[in-house]
C-alpha cells in the first residue's frame, strides 16, 4: 500500500498551477529514481522494483498535475519538460508491473495505445502521453522519451526541468545522432545515411509538414538532421545529398 501523506504532498506540490518552483517536491522524487536506477541508458528494474518509493510518489503526483500549456515561452519550458519525465515514469511503471519476465514492450500487446494510467486528470494511454509532448513542436522531444528499449535514445540520468530544457534537449539530441549503432551513421563510400526509424514514424515532427510526404520527400529531414547533429558529423553531410535509409529498431528490454 503507498503511504498517503508523501502522495498526498506530492500531489498537491505538482499541481499547482504555472508554479515551477511548487512542482520541484515531485521532480525531486523522480530524480531519485534517476539517480539510484539509471544504469548506463537503462534501468536497473530488478532493483527499482525492490525500491519504488519514489517512483510511487511521483506517479501519484502526475494523477492531480496541471502542467502549463504553452501560451508562453516559458510556459511552454514547463510543458515539455512535464510531459516527457510523465512520459518516462509511465513507461517505467508500465514496464515494472510486467518484471521480471518481459523481454520486449513489443511483448505487451496495446503497451503504447491501449494501457492507460492517470496523468493530469486524464487516463492516458503513452501515445497520448507522447502525442500531448509533441503537440508543443519541438521535435527534439524525441529524444528525451525513452519506450524502454534498446534502440530507445537513453534515459537521461536525471529529470528535465523547465529552466533546463533547451540545453538538455541538445544534448539528448547530439548523443543519439552521435551513436551510430541506433541514431545515425553516414557511409561515405555508398553514399548513404542511416538514420534512427523514429526519423520515419515521426518524419512530419521534423518538417513541420505530414509525415507521409516528408518520409518520401526526406529532404527536409535530413536538412534538420543536418542543423542538428554534432559538429564533425554536421561536416562530413555538409552538400552531400545521400541516399537516406533507416536503421533496424531493436526493440529488446533496456534492462541494466
Amino acid at each position: 500500500m503507498r503511504p498517503i501523506a508523501p502522495l498526498l504532498a506530492a500531489a498537491l506540490a505538482l499541481g499547482a498551477p504555472g508554479a515551477t518552483a511548487a512542482a520541484e517536491p515531485a521532480v525531486d522524487a523522480w530524480a531519485r529514481v534517476l539517480a539510484k536506477h539509471e544504469r548506463e541508458g537503462g534501468v536497473d528494474y530488478a532493483a527499482l522494483k525492490r525500491d519504488r518509493r519514489d517512483l510511487d510518489a511521483y506517479l501519484g503526483a502526475l494523477a492531480r498535475a496541471r502542467p502549463a500549456g504553452p501560451d508562453r515561452v516559458e510556459r511552454k519550458a514547463e510543458a515539455l519538460a512535464f510531459w516527457a519525465n510523465a512520459y518516462n515514469a509511465v513507461v517505467v511503471h508500465h514496464v515494472l508491473a510486467r518484471y521480471p519476465g518481459l523481454e520486449s514492450v513489443k511483448d505487451e500487446a496495446g503497451f503504447f495505445d491501449e494501457l492507460t494510467f492517470p496523468v493530469a486528470g486524464e487516463e492516458l494511454t503513452l501515445d497520448e502521453i507522447e502525442g500531448r509532448g509533441r503537440a508543443l513542436g519541438d521535435p527534439r522531444i524525441h529524444f528525451a522519451v525513452v519506450c524502454a528499449s534498446t534502440s530507445c535514445p537513453d534515459l537521461r540520468g536525471e529529470p528535465y526541468r523547465a529552466a533546463e530544457i533547451d540545453a538538455q534537449l541538445r544534448e539528448q539530441t547530439h548523443a543519439f545522432l552521435s551513436d551510430e549503432s541506433k541514431g545515425l551513421r553516414y557511409d561515405a563510400a555508398g553514399g548513404t545515411l542511416w538514420l534512427s526509424s523514429i526519423f520515419k514514424w515521426y518524419a512530419g515532427d521534423f518538417t513541420g509538414g505530414s509525415t507521409v510526404v516528408a518520409f518520401f520527400a526526406r529532404g527536409g529531414v535530413l536538412d534538420w538532421v543536418r542543423e542538428h547533429a554534432p559538429p564533425a558529423i554536421a561536416r562530413r553531410l555538409k552538400g552531400k545529398k545521400p541516399a537516406v535509409k533507416y536503421l533496424a529498431y531493436d526493440w529488446g528490454l533496456n534492462d541494466r
